[in-house]
C-alpha cells in the first residue's frame, strides 16, 4: 500500500509540474475569453462533452451568471488538484485547478476542469463564485 501511495504522489507531481506549464496559460486565456459574456466564446471553450449536458436555457442560464462577474482582469494562486489527477490513471485525464481571479466586479474563486479534445484542452466543468 505505500509503494503505491509513493508512485501516485510522484506521479502526480509530475503532472502537476507538467500541467502548470501547459494547462495554466491556456486556462487563463479561456477564462479571459470567456469572461466576454459572448454566448459563442463558451461553446468554443467547452468540451464536447459537457455540451451535450447542457440545453439553451441552462447555457444561458449559466451566461447570465458569469456576465455578472464582468471582465477577468486577473487570475493566479493556481492549486493543481492531484487528486483529479490521480483518478485520471483509471479513466479519461482530467486536468483541475483552483484559482483566485480579479474581475471587473470584484474578487471570486474559479474552480475548472479541462479535458484534452483534439489538440486542444477545452473546459468539462467550471465554477466562479464570489470570494
Amino acid at each position: 500500500m505505500l509503494a503505491i501511495c509513493v508512485g501516485l504522489y510522484f506521479y502526480t507531481t509530475e503532472q502537476k509540474n507538467y500541467y502548470d506549464r501547459v494547462a495554466i496559460p491556456i486556462a487563463t486565456n479561456i477564462l479571459t475569453e470567456i469572461s466576454s459574456g459572448e454566448k459563442s466564446a463558451l461553446l468554443n471553450n467547452l468540451s464536447q462533452e459537457a455540451q451535450k449536458t447542457l440545453n439553451d436555457s441552462q447555457l444561458e442560464t449559466m451566461l447570465l451568471h458569469y456576465r455578472k462577474f464582468g471582465q477577468l482582469d486577473s487570475v493566479k494562486n493556481f492549486q493543481f488538484s492531484r487528486v483529479a489527477s490521480a483518478l485520471s490513471i483509471l479513466g479519461d485525464s482530467k486536468i483541475n485547478y483552483s484559482a483566485d481571479a480579479t474581475f471587473s466586479s470584484g474578487a471570486a474563486a474559479i474552480n475548472i476542469t479541462l479535458v484534452s479534445e483534439g489538440n486542444r484542452l477545452k473546459i468539462y466543468n467550471f465554477t466562479v463564485t464570489r470570494s
